[in-house]
Order: C-alpha cells, then structure tokens, then sequence
C-alpha cells in the first residue's frame, strides 16, 4: 500500500502587498483570472482588496507557491460570532493534509478575532469533500436544496399600490440603509439563522461586496413592503416579503424583475438555496422557473479554544 505523506506547508494571512502574483498563480486553476468568468471580479477583488469583503484570508504556501487558500467572509452568518468559511486546495496536492493545515489556521485566526464556530457549504461539485469536514470537526447542521434557474419561462405582473427601486453602490444613502435593515429584521425576525443586522450592515453589502438590491416601496406609507438581495455572481440570494403583501403577487413581481436585471447583466443562469422544510420559497421559485438540482449540505464547526 502507498502511503501519503503530508505536504509541508506554511499557513500565512494573506498580504496583497507582497503576495498577489502568488495568488493569481493559485486562482488561474479556478478559472479566477479569466474576464469572461461570471466570478471574474469576485476573484480579483479578493486578490486585490481581500478584507473589503473577507474577514479572513488564508494562503498555504509551500516552497513559494500557494497550493490551497481558505476564506472566511466579513458577514455574521446564525449569529455575531460565526462566519461562513471556504477551503480550496490546488488539483494535485489534495489529500495531502494542506486541508486540515487551513483549518487549523482559520481555527487560529478566529480565536484570534474572538470568532466560535465556522459554517460550510457544499456544492454539487464538492458533496465528496463531506469526508473532509466531518474529519476536521464540522457536523451536518440544516437540510438545504439548492435550485437553480436556466433560462426557463416566468411570468409577473406590477402590483398596484407598490413601486420597485434599484438600490446599488450608485445610490446609497444612510436613510435607505436603515430601513433596509429594519426590514430585514422585521423579515427573519423567525428565522434562527439571520443575526440582527444594521445601517452599517447593508451599506457594507452594498459597497465592499458589491452587492446590489430590488425594494418595493407602499406608496401610500413609504413602508418598504419586499426585497431581494443579489449579487455580481449567478447566486442569487434571495427575496423577502412582509406577511401583509403574501398572496398579493408581490414575490413574483419582485423576484421576475430582478431576473429581469440579471439577464440583462448578462447571466442566462442562476442558483439560490432554500431549506428544504421552507416549502413555500421552493414553490415560489418552481412558479418562476427553478427547479431544485440537489442537496447543498451545511456543515458547522465550533473553534476549539486552544
């Protein structure tokens, strides 16, 4: 039997001011360098300007070349102590143990930050790496599907009462971005896992990730009534509708408009995730022309303290 023997490496916080090049090396594996690549600036902003929208970068470097990275985003995700996190190793050094050294490392730098528990997602294309996770200390935490959208027909129509606006980096305003959040309070306000969010919350989606948002304002009381946030990518993250609007035809108009923009981004296919005992979002997006493609497990790690 052959045996495996770990790959040296050294777990680093990333530097873009001296490690670029060796990033972009690591990336171009991905497709990351590529302009036509829908995720093109996602990857490019991360080299460039990584804590605009990481709170976390990690590189393992091995003889002076990147051969994994892991990244762990700015956004509180269940609550203000967790993040999200990715770990990504290059082709020809998986199984080698560079994995495991990432996480050790993203363990380090959230105690460092004060930070408890680490959440993943899998993809259909990584559900294999699941073996990896549990080894590393994260457990299955929700049921999630994963539905995408490829060009099938929808239909909306305007909802009398009711106007749409476009809220991205060319428009912000403070006012806006408190009752942004306000809403987004009020709208997962049953959900366990939204943390409270702020102003500051929503401007920092706006502007750092480059994120950009549909809102439906009641004419009549100024009351924001829905929205969807989406982002420079083909995920789209999802729609909220306050309780007085369900039924109304609201989330049809809202979520077929911001189709709608995306295409006209260029997009001609989009993915978004649902939890699977959220069986009225999974209708709705059926209605417009999803289908669920599989399951999008996630995984939760609580940080050791030492």
């Amino acid at each position: 039997m052959t045996t495996i023997l770990p790959l040296p490496c050294q777990i680093v916080e990333y530097d873009p001011s001296c490690m670029k090049d060796m990033l972009r090396e690591l990336v171009a594996e991905w497709g990351g360098n590529d302009p036509a690549s829908h995720f093109y600036n996602f990857w490019q902003s991360l080299i460039t300007e990584p804590h605009k929208s990481m709170e976390v970068v990690l590189l393992a470097v091995n003889d002076d070349q990147a051969v994994g990275m892991a990244f762990a985003n700015w956004r509180p995700y269940r609550d203000e102590n967790s993040r999200s996190v990715v770990f990504l190793v290059a082709n020809d050094c998986q199984k080698k143990g560079v994995g495991t050294a990432l996480k050790n490392g993203m363990d380090s730098a959230f105690r460092k930050r004060g930070l408890i528990s680490q959440v993943a997602m899998l993809s259909e294309t990584s559900l294999d790496t699941a073996g990896f996770f549990e080894k590393t200390g994260f457990v299955p935490e929700e049921d999630v599907v994963r539905l995408e959208w490829k060009g099938d027909a929808y239909s909306y129509k305007e909802v009398p009462g009711l106007t749409l606006h476009l809220y991205d980096s060319t428009c912000l305003d403070d006012r806006i971005n408190a009752e942004l959040a306000e809403f987004y309070n009020r709208a997962y306000a049953n959900e366990g896992l939204c943390p409270r969010f702020t102003g500051e919350h929503i401007r920092r989606l706006i502007s750092d990730d480059n994120a950009w948002m549909i809102y439906a304002r009641d004419d009549a009381t100024s009351q924001i009534a829905a929205y969807t946030e989406c982002t420079n990518t083909p995920l789209f993250s999802g729609i909220a509708v306050l309780r007085p609007w369900w039924g109304t035809g609201l989330a049809e108009w809202i979520g077929g408009y911001t189709v709608d923009l995306y295409r006209e981004r260029g997009f001609d296919s989009l993915w978004c995730i649902a939890r699977r005992s959220n069986a009225a979002s999974i209708r709705l997006q059926k209605r417009m022309g999803w289908h669920v493609t599989g399951a999008c497990p996630h995984y939760i790690a609580t940080v050791p303290t030492t």
